[in-house]
């Protein structure tokens, strides 16, 4: 008997619920706190600059936000600059495009948890088996996402009129997070159709979110219509709390709609556990460099590898390619190189001071591209393939090695990558090439940040598989830190637990050697530590 194609939605609804209610809870509360300490800190930091200068904190507002207005670097990461001289639009601006891109990647972990996860599993085939219809699994993971969404939006609704601001605005506000997340939601539903395998289907996602960010970051930082190409973009043109632009929603609500209905459509069109592009066999005979534990680790990990270098050299290029556009307008502009001057600053240093940020988040975006790759054992060891593995003649210490040489080489080949993308573009644009040495060099320098991070990641895993993950929590902390420690105004012993702070070396700049040496050290000793203890525990308890 055929089975009603919604069939028991609700109750995989309250599965995922019961299984993501403090995944789900821990991220709204994060994302909340991100959009409500904002009105704090930046409130505090203009009346404290009002007070000492002795003139409205209004004029403060308008004063800074003539210099944002003209900051390459900021509205890169953060946005287009509107609005900048009311309190509403300075908040969103701080709130950036960066804590948007961190909304779109909870969806798609979300998006990819319950679905291509499951069915890569067999669960998704035992549950299939039972009185389950073939489209209540995406129904129940989106309206999961819905719900999630709306929380999100309300929540960041809330605080905006608590501070004092215009509930229709501040409702419009929470309404593009909504839609933001609900737009990636939406797309990692076509992909998790597609591929095979979850990796796949999640890289492809990250890879989309990438794309959007530099598009939307090159359309702002020119000023042109690029920005609007991007769903980032789309959701950002509103302008809540300036002159209200709604077509970029309704471009949005179609969007989703849209993917939707054709994830619907894909699903329906698949067997359970297959994608629609179908694997290629493997070769009749396994190669040479298989029979070794660094050979084998290789081909668990390439393609994680790859991508993340392809992504890097991406990122790199696309910020690459707006560099010049800080050299024109500071050339074009007189009234800013009056401004630059009275800072003791010049166009090249407004140049290296831009390079600068950009490559610390491209070192921060890399950071994930490293964790991600030294969790590969802990994922061959919860799906049962380590143990086959270490049962031969192949001992704990060399096995875990071969995947942590590969980790460690992915710091400088991420970074590398991500400098020559920027120098080559940068190039392309101006005709030739600027600091290209000092450029590759500061790349480098960010390197032993990430080590650091990627050693205590070993120290976790090897004291116990279940602490493995709390790598992602340091991750998060450094993120923040990144983005909003200034903005929060962190007192400098919580700002220093940031490794990146520690290597931002500018082109031409110099660089203070402890530090570097410090967080090898640091990296070294961690990752020591690890492989000791994973020798020591055992490898089949959580």
């Amino acid at each position: 008997m055929t089975k009603h194609g919604f069939a028991g939605t609700s109750k995989l609804l309250r599965l995922i619920l019961r299984l993501d209610r403090i995944k789900l809870t821990l991220w709204l509360i994060g994302l909340v706190t991100i959009v409500a300490i904002t009105p704090f800190s930046l409130r505090a930091i203009i009346d404290a600059e009002a007070e000492a200068e002795g003139v409205p904190a209004e004029q403060v507002l308008a004063e800074q936000a003539a210099l944002l207005e003209t900051n390459g670097a900021s509205i890169a990461l953060q946005g287009p600059p509107d609005s900048l001289d009311t309190y509403g639009g300075r908040y969103i601006f701080e709130i950036g495009a960066f804590t948007l891109a961190i909304v779109a990647l909870m969806n798609i972990l979300l998006i990819a948890r319950h679905t291509r996860a499951e069915e890569e599993s067999g669960r998704a085939e035992l549950v299939r088996a039972a009185s389950v219809g073939p489209w209540s699994a995406i129904t129940a993971v989106s309206i999961v996402a819905v719900v999630t969404n709306l929380i999100l939006g309300l929540g960041t609704s809330v605080v905006f009129i608590a501070d004092g601001q215009d509930a229709a605005r501040s409702l419009l506000y929470g309404s593009t997070m909504t839609l933001c997340g609900l737009l990636f939601a939406a797309f990692a539903l076509i992909w998790v159709q597609v591929f095979e395998y979850g990796r796949a289907a999640t890289g492809m996602s990250l890879a989309g979110l990438a794309v959007a960010f530099a598009v939307r970051a090159i359309g702002d930082v020119r000023g042109n219509w690029l920005s609007l190409v991007s769903p980032l973009g789309w959701v950002q043109a509103t302008d809540p709390f300036g002159d209200i632009v709604l077509w970029p929603l309704a471009v949005a609500v179609v969007a989703i709609a849209g993917a939707f209905a054709t994830a619907i459509f894909l699903a329906a069109r698949r067997d359970v556990g297959a994608g629609l592009i179908e694997q290629r066999p493997g070769p009749a005979a396994a190669g040479t460099t298989l029979g070794t534990p660094l050979g084998f680790a290789w081909r668990l990990q390439r393609s994680i590898l790859l991508w993340w270098t392809i992504g890097a050299t991406f990122m790199g290029a696309i910020y690459g390619s707006v560099i010049s556009a800080i050299d024109d307008f500071v050339e074009e502009n007189e009234a800013m190189r009056d401004v630059l001057e009275g800072l003791g600053m010049t166009g090249d240093a407004l140049r290296d001071g831009f390079i600068t940020v950009i490559l610390s988040m491209i070192a921060l975006i890399a950071m994930a591209g490293v964790i991600q790759s030294l969790l590969r054992p802990r994922s061959e060891e919860v799906a049962d393939r380590a143990e086959p593995v270490l049962a031969s003649a192949i001992s704990r210490r060399t096995w875990l090695s071969s995947h942590l040489m590969l980790t460690a080489l992915s710091a400088p080949v991420f970074m590398v990558a991500a400098g020559l993308g920027l120098s080559i573009t940068d190039a392309l644009v101006v005709g030739q090439f600027t600091d290209f040495g000092d450029t590759i060099v500061a790349s480098l320098t960010r390197v032993p940040a990430l080590w650091a991070v990627g050693g205590i990641g070993v120290l976790l895993y090897g004291w116990a598989r279940r602490f493995t993950f709390g790598v992602w929590a340091i991750f998060a902390g450094v993120a923040v830190i990144f983005l909003f420690g200034e903005l929060l105004r962190l007192p400098d012993q919580v700002l220093n637990l940031s490794p990146i702070r520690h290597v931002t070396h500018l082109p031409g700049g110099d660089q203070g050697w402890v530090s570097i040496v410090v967080l090898c050290t640091i990296a070294a000793g961690a990752a020591i530590g690890g492989v000791l203890l994973f020798e020591r525990r055992d490898i089949s308890a959580a």
